[in-house]
């Protein structure tokens, strides 16, 4: 819907849409990791299930912001903040390619209060400064604006080259995790990671404890091939967990290496889920459960391990057609909890003839259960077609109860490569077609199967962005764009309605979420990251 036409309709939305419908009784969410820190976010995907589910009340009623109420702090690129609350004070995290961004969120606050590259490579990005992220970023805006498509490539591509962003940089600090202590740890330089404090104290700086390679002392043949981590998670007892290309590792907090494991020939291009025994990683060939013994990994099926081929396109194929990744382009996100009936781990494939859904049995496979047709393994519970994402999705599944909603991830008109990435972040929506589509599925457990429960076909996924869900007020909160502005939306998890909207202060790029996670902070207010800035909303008091 574009605003010339949207008229009157267009006034009456912007307050609350509509009532969200009563939210039914949650169902067992999954079990709180005692290891990890106290607050709204305290990991990547909010919980070790990768649910995207957040523990906050989120807001229900929508309004156009004024520029007053977002808070900003320049940063070159973020992935998803995360948050820790120590006593009476909130802190923010914000991992970006060059180092870590200490924000102080108390109360209405969003304060810088320090910067700590990454160590080893201090010196490397030492000259990339607030002033150059708002240059690039004004330049973006200029070219958008005038609908400039290949002007706004190369204005982009620029701004990759003279912010310092590269293949070796580009994933650092991407995913975190902040333990019970308030130590924070993420992964830097492709295959090092960092464990960082700040003395929970409110405005002392955050500086590095520890660093250290996943592959330090390892022989040649095994080191070789491990090229970048993709993920890192915490176990239930304490312990790191990262996830690499071809490679899974386990540490302890003081970045010890304890125990790995290889997958030669597979690619690792997703972070993992965790439960109390598990590990759930899914490589370009298989799914996998891999279980931690609590001193060992081990894939024995004695043990309750397994994998499952799912559909994948030949190798490369996938690539070549423009996705980002070769098999499935999703973090594995963990369905049913405590006494539900069915514990499952679901996963979008990369099937030639269009992404699925696919869900497989977590734990042993009910004994009466018939292997589906067309499906790769007993191991799958079933697999449904998406209906507009013809290759692999990017932004992970979000569960909560029984519902799993799905984005469209496929550009339909991308740039091509070695600038598609950097092209479909800010031309996609602009002067090229964005990926459109929000689709919430159902999981019958009586019938063992899902069903389409709606379909939403206007929702712009150009930022690659999994909502987050209330279950307080049974809302999810998505990312969207109409004529290239940038706003987001609640919608009744049940029903699909549209609840209320809020439209971000003007048209820049200052606000997009590309490569995010929806995050709320614990009075409401929403946390986003992005390009050019972290950004905080204030509408926390709107519920």
């Amino acid at each position: 819907m574009r605003w010339v036409a949207c008229g009157l309709v267009f006034a009456a939305l912007l307050g609350a849409l509509a009532e969200p419908s009563q939210a039914a009784e949650p169902s067992a969410l999954p079990a709180p990791n005692p290891w990890a820190a106290a607050g709204p976010y305290p990991m990547s995907h909010h919980n070790p299930a990768q649910t995207d589910v957040s523990i906050v009340e989120g807001p229900t009623r929508g309004k156009r912001l004024e520029a007053s109420e977002a808070k900003t702090v320049p940063v070159v690129w973020c992935s998803a903040p995360i948050v820790k609350r120590v006593g009476g004070h909130t802190t923010v995290i914000a991992g970006t390619p060059h180092g870590l961004a200490k924000i102080d969120a108390t109360g209405e606050a969003f304060d810088f209060v320090s910067f700590m590259p990454y160590p080893e490579i201090e010196e490397e990005h030492a000259d990339v400064t607030p002033d150059d992220i708002a240059r690039h970023r004004q330049g973006i805006d200029a070219k958008r604006r005038l609908r400039q498509d290949l002007r706004l490539l190369l204005r982009s591509a620029w701004m990759l080259w003279d912010l310092e962003l590269n293949m070796r940089n580009g994933g650092s600090g991407a995913y975190g995790v902040i333990d019970k202590d308030g130590y924070h740890y993420t992964a830097y330089d492709s295959i090092r990671l960092v464990k960082s404090f700040d003395r929970n104290e409110r405005l002392a700086p955050l500086v590095p404890v520890r660093h250290a390679s996943v592959t330090d002392g390892l022989p040649g043949a095994e080191a070789h091939g491990i090229d970048r981590i993709m993920g890192i998670s915490m176990t239930y007892d304490g312990h790191l967990v990262a996830a690499a290309t071809g490679a899974l590792f386990v540490l302890d907090r003081e970045l010890d290496r304890k125990d790995h494991l290889l997958f030669p020939g597979e690619h690792v291009e997703n972070t993992i889920a965790v439960d109390e025994r598990s590990i759930y990683l899914v490589t370009s060939k298989y799914m996998r459960r891999i279980i931690w013994t609590g001193e060992r990994l081990s894939t024995d099926e004695a043990d309750g391990a397994w994998k499952s081929a799912y559909d994948v396109m030949p190798e490369g194929e996938a690539i070549r057609r423009g996705a980002a990744s070769h098999g499935s382009g999703t973090t594995p996100t963990l369905l049913g909890f405590g006494n539900d009936e069915d514990k499952l781990v679901v996963i979008s494939d990369g099937s030639q003839d269009g992404a699925q859904l696919v869900a497989f049995w977590r734990d042993e496979i009910p004994a009466d259960f018939v292997k589906k047709p067309g499906t790769r393994s007993r191991r799958i519970a079933d697999q449904i077609r998406l209906r507009l994402s013809p290759m692999t999705v990017e932004a992970s599944p979000v569960v909560y109860g029984n519902g799993v909603l799905v984005l469209n991830s496929t550009y339909p008109d991308s740039p091509p490569p070695p600038l598609s990435i950097i092209g479909n972040a800010f031309l996609s929506g602009v002067t090229r077609k964005a990926p459109l589509g929000a689709q919430k599925f159902e999981w019958d457990p009586e019938e063992n199967r899902f069903a389409e429960s709606w379909f939403l076909p206007e929702i712009d996924n150009t930022d690659w962005m999994p909502p987050a869900v209330s279950p307080q007020n049974g809302l999810a909160y998505l990312a969207h764009k109409v004529n290239g502005t940038y706003e987001y939306r609640a919608i009744d998890w049940e029903t699909g309605e549209l609840v209320a909207r809020w439209i971000f202060p003007d048209d820049s790029v200052l606000w997009n979420n590309w490569g995010g996670i929806t995050t709320l902070l614990e009075d409401g207010d929403l946390l986003l990251g992005g390009f050019f800035a972290v950004k905080r909303y204030d509408i926390g008091h709107l519920r």
